[in-house]
């Protein structure tokens, strides 16, 4: 073979495996997404003879190590290139750069908005409602006691009456503002002359001594309104002409019994309450009213629906107290005018929209003030107590029973279960007590607060002292 025809072919060859390592330009695709590619320089080649050219096999490389040389079918033409004695140089392959990411542009501030001059502010004035042209000849009550209450009112009105509306309630204590209000037969023209009956079979009864208040509400055809004073009216038992008897801590009203009497009843009854040593203030408004009859017929018939058992009956509520006093039993009537005026004064100390007080301890704290347990009433415990039928302490928390032989124990029982807590711990935890019981708590969780025991606890302490199984 010509020395000629030799390097002719190691040249080519160069120029292939050249091409194949990308050491001449060549068009390789697009670079990856994002990436600038610089194009290639054709590669200076090393100068040759002129020899016209001739097809040739091109072996291309294998990335493995022993290359396996292929044939291919065109063999790609060099272009001769001039003649020069320099050795072929590599022109080094172009590196893929990232191209920069732009430098962020700073936004212009937002344009400052011009402020706009305000006016001042004009003040709009709501006109009253007109008022109804309404003359009243007459605005009363009509009571049947203890049945109902009759309201009544007569006028006129210069146009024709549109609505009649009546509003009632009574001073009775509550956490918030109670009051009914209806809507009575009337007709619809000048004249004014309308009634409404307060019948308390049909709602709810209220103990002689409470006050009613009542104010009507009149709108007439033109839209116009009219409301009449609030007025009140002592619902008084007119059945019987009443005396006064006028002490520092309440007033007694009371029937035909002698001056004597009343002085020798008022008497023992501060001290009976002298024993309950708490911190108990009643606003003077709220001055108990307590109306003496002279049997317990008497003061059943007095309000609705009473217990059989009733001798005497305090209606917290109203800080008022009916009792049957004579002198037969003014021993009694001391103890039991104590008793229901405690629950008067109990009432005012815990009231609020927690202060419930478990049955026990409410008529317990009243037992307690009358003195001494009765006799009868302490047979009544010792009995229970030898037969194993005592009361659960959580069952006297409730309504007692309606049944008068065991409604005797309960309040012995309730009188007892004071008594321990008195005697044991002290008239100062009794005022806590009550406290927690105003700020809002269960049962169990006041007596742990105070005493440290629940309900079963107390249980088990009070028939541990009374030796009771």
């Amino acid at each position: 073979m010509k020395p000629a025809i030799l390097v002719r072919w190691i040249i080519e060859g160069l120029l292939i495996l050249a091409v194949g390592w990308g050491l001449v330009g060549c068009d390789r695709g697009p670079g990856p997404p994002g990436a600038t590619v610089a194009p290639s320089s054709p590669p200076a080649a090393a100068a040759l003879p002129a020899v016209s050219p001739t097809p040739v096999a091109v072996h291309s490389p294998s990335p493995s190590p022993a290359p396996t040389v292929a044939p291919t079918a065109a063999p790609r033409p060099v272009s001769p290139a001039p003649p020069a004695a320099a050795t072929p140089i590599a022109t080094p392959t172009p590196q893929l750069t990232e191209a920069p990411p732009p430098s962020p542009t700073p936004s212009p501030p937002p344009p400052q908005a011009t402020p706009v001059p305000t006016s001042s502010p004009v003040p709009v004035t709501i006109p009253a409602p007109r008022a109804a042209d309404v003359r009243v000849a007459g605005n009363r009550t009509a009571p049947d006691f203890p049945n109902k209450i009759t309201f009544v009112i007569e006028g006129a009105s210069a146009l024709a009456v549109k609505s009649i509306f009546l509003e009632y309630g009574t001073n009775k204590r509550s956490l918030s503002s109670e009051a009914t209000r209806v809507e009575p037969q009337y007709g619809r023209e000048t004249r004014i002359n309308t009634s409404y009956s307060w019948e308390m079979k049909k709602t709810y009864s209220i103990p002689p001594g409470a006050r009613i208040w009542w104010q009507w509400h009149i709108t007439d055809a033109a839209g116009g309104t009219y409301t009449t004073p609030r007025q009140s009216v002592y619902w008084e038992d007119s059945r019987f002409s009443w005396q006064v008897w006028a002490s520092a801590g309440m007033d007694m009203y009371y029937l035909n019994q002698p001056a004597t009497l009343m002085k020798d009843l008022t008497a023992g009854l501060e001290a009976n309450l002298a024993r309950l040593k708490l911190r108990l203030d009643i606003p003077t408004e709220r001055k108990p009213r307590v109306y003496v009859y002279n049997d317990s017929e008497q003061v059943k018939s007095a309000f609705l629906f009473p217990q059989q058992w009733t001798g005497a009956v305090a209606f917290p509520d109203h800080n008022i107290v009916l009792a049957a006093v004579n002198a037969n039993n003014l021993d009694w009537a001391k103890t039991s005018l104590a008793h229901e005026i405690t629950h008067l004064r109990v009432g005012e100390a815990v009231f609020g929209p927690f202060g419930h007080l478990p049955t026990w301890l409410n008529e317990g704290l009243a037992e307690y003030v009358e003195g001494e347990m009765p006799s009868y009433l302490r047979e009544i415990l010792n009995q229970a107590i030898k037969d194993g039928k005592l009361i659960s302490v959580r069952s006297l928390g409730g309504n007692f029973p309606a049944d008068s032989s065991q409604a005797y124990l309960a309040y012995a029982e309730s009188n007892s279960l004071v008594t321990y807590l008195v005697d044991n711990y002290g008239w100062e935890k009794m005022q806590q007590l009550l406290e927690v019981f105003t700020d809002g708590s269960t049962n169990d969780n006041a007596l742990k607060k105070v005493y440290g025991f629940d309900i079963d606890g107390l249980e088990k302490q009070w028939k541990t002292r009374l030796g009771a199984p």
